[in-house]
């Protein structure tokens, strides 16, 4: 009988602990009218987190909210997806992210990589993805750049700073530029620790 009490409560404490290792789908929400991202289910505010590997890989999925339609001028911004500061730096000193808009042309989701290096702002298109489709990508630490990975499509571009130790904060969604969310925006984002 100790055996089979032992035995339960052994599969208790492994099925209770099973959604800690659990890989979910966050939605973050961009308000009508905001620049900044909310966790949609939770009541909890994102808080400040930190990039815990060199690499920080991620699934992300659009779904019709992303679709918008604003002036001429801002309809190209690049709206922020996520990403980290890097190495004791502001976001705006040196950081790596991704980034996206809304190509009204094509009906897709343009993807760009995102990086201030030492304050100068660097992007470039690295692919486009459909609404509602997922895609992996993955930006990583190697030694003096970053390699960004989408669609099995990689760019390094060159890190504005290095140090053998750092804090490298979390960036999460964001709208615009200057330009707020013209609708609430929905983006699905998996990350995979």
């Amino acid at each position: 009988m100790k055996k089979l009490i032992a035995l339960f409560a052994l599969a208790l404490a492994f099925s209770s602990c099973s959604d800690i290792y659990e890989i979910k789908e966050t939605v973050y929400l961009i308000k009508k009218g905001k620049h900044e991202s909310s966790i949609e289910s939770s009541l909890n505010p994102k808080g400040l987190r930190t990039l815990k590997s060199e690499t920080m890989s991620l699934t992300v999925r659009f779904d019709e909210s992303a679709r918008y339609n604003i002036n001429e001028k801002n309809q190209k911004d690049i709206n922020k997806l996520f990403g980290f500061a890097d190495c004791n730096s502001l976001h705006h000193e040196n950081s790596a992210r991704f980034g996206w808009n809304y190509n009204t042309d094509t009906d897709e989701v343009d993807i760009f990589v995102y990086v201030y290096q030492n304050t100068q702002r660097i992007y470039e298109k690295i692919g486009s993805m459909n609404i509602g489709q997922s895609m992996n990508m993955s930006i990583s630490l190697e030694g003096d750049e970053y390699r960004f990975w989408f669609d099995n499509e990689s760019k390094t571009i060159k890190r504005g700073t290095t140090c053998e130790k750092g804090v490298y904060y979390l960036l999460y969604p964001y709208f615009g530029g200057d330009e707020v969310a013209p609708q609430d925006i929905r983006v699905y984002i998996t990350e995979h620790l």
